[in-house]
């Protein structure tokens, strides 16, 4: 992958070092040193980020993607020339503007996305799995190297600024500050309009935990084969038309010279349909779905659904994104809800047997 081209010795040198001491905690189990270890620990994030956000800032201006069309935005916006992006949302438009206000270059506006990023995912890791979980260094790992991180913060990038607050929206839905999350979700669409799907899941809260597991793969069955079917296609262009008017999105597929292929795809559909397995995976794990943390599973299950829906659009993987992004943290989530029910599994295993054994003493 070119993305990964970007990337030197030095980040390679960081990145085991990552590994190595996520590897150390999981292995060395002393309480004593736990503040040692969590200092060590932001202290190699931070400096992970640091690293990651210079080459991520500094990739070539003929890179795949979106690149060359932002840094001639910035460059044209901060230099009162016209450009036919101008209709970027207000706060995409004003960070760019202080930017330029403050006499910094666009390499430094990239850095500034990738950093934030990356920072308020961490975030989100350790508000799902734990502060204290030593899981987080292994989730945060598998986000350097994903693919939709780099199509986030080095391609669609006023998507990845505004994931930036959805992170932050979702670490205070984990904590329960659920109206402080609302707010960051609203204050995300300042700088891409389509991130406001996620407010209404978050504003139902209580209706979709009501829908529950079963209800959501029933969904998942009925999108799935309507989207098949094709019985999505004319809704899908019609709602678009609609919202388009209000300038909220735009349907590409009307748009000439756009080459992307539409209509179901089985790709797209197996990876969206991951979400709905991996929130199945947790109820047969017997895991306790009404927690806040868990919550995510749920929205991205449903971010998941509407990405089938829309497979008649042209770049629906930019909604499929939502949910995609969150892959890394809910593995984590799941691998660990796994590894502990093993370990349970085990733990019952030795106990009985002991049992057996003192009542074959005692018969004796």
């Amino acid at each position: 992958m070119l993305s990964l081209n970007l990337y030197d010795t030095a980040f390679y040198f960081i990145f085991a070092f990552l590994l190595l001491f996520a590897a150390f905690q999981t292995l060395v189990r002393n309480h004593r040193v736990v503040d040692v270890n969590r200092a060590i620990e932001i202290f190699v994030v931070f400096f992970a980020i640091g690293v990651v956000s210079h080459y991520v800032s500094n990739r070539p201006f003929d890179m795949e993607g979106d690149t060359a069309v932002y840094i001639n935005f910035f460059n044209d916006l901060n230099s009162g020339l016209e450009n036919p992006f101008e209709t970027f949302e207000p706060g995409f438009i004003g960070v760019v503007r202080l930017f330029g206000y403050l006499s910094l270059d666009y390499q430094s506006f990239f850095y500034l996305i990738t950093f934030v990023f990356l920072w308020s995912y961490y975030f989100l890791i350790k508000a799902v799995l734990g502060r204290h979980s030593r899981w987080a260094l292994f989730a945060f790992a598998a986000i350097l190297f994903y693919p939709f991180f780099f199509s986030l913060t080095a391609n669609i990038i006023r998507q990845g600024l505004a994931l930036c607050f959805i992170n932050f929206s979702l670490c205070f839905t984990a904590i329960g500050c659920r109206s402080r999350g609302m707010f960051f979700t609203l204050f995300a669409a300042l700088f891409h309009k389509s991130s406001i799907i996620y407010f209404p899941i978050l504003l139902f809260q209580r209706l979709v935990l009501k829908i529950g597991v079963y209800g959501l793969v029933v969904l998942w069955f009925v999108v799935s084969l309507a989207s098949y079917l094709k019985l999505f296609g004319l809704l899908v262009v019609v709602l678009f038309d609609f919202l388009s008017g209000y300038g909220l999105v735009i349907n590409y597929s009307d748009v000439d010279n756009v080459d992307y292929v539409t209509g179901f795809r089985w790709d797209f559909w197996a990876f969206s349909s991951l979400a709905v397995m991996l929130l199945v995976t947790l109820k047969l794990l017997g895991e306790k779905l009404q927690k806040r943390e868990t919550y995510i599973f749920f929205i991205c299950a449903f971010l998941s659904c509407l990405h089938i829906a829309m497979f008649d659009v042209a770049y629906n993987d930019r909604f499929g994104i939502y949910s995609w992004i969150y892959y890394p943290l809910e593995l984590a989530y799941v691998i660990r809800a796994i590894s502990i029910n093993f370990a349970n599994g085990k733990r019952r295993f030795h106990v009985q047997e002991k049992a057996i054994a003192f009542k074959g003493v005692e018969n004796c």
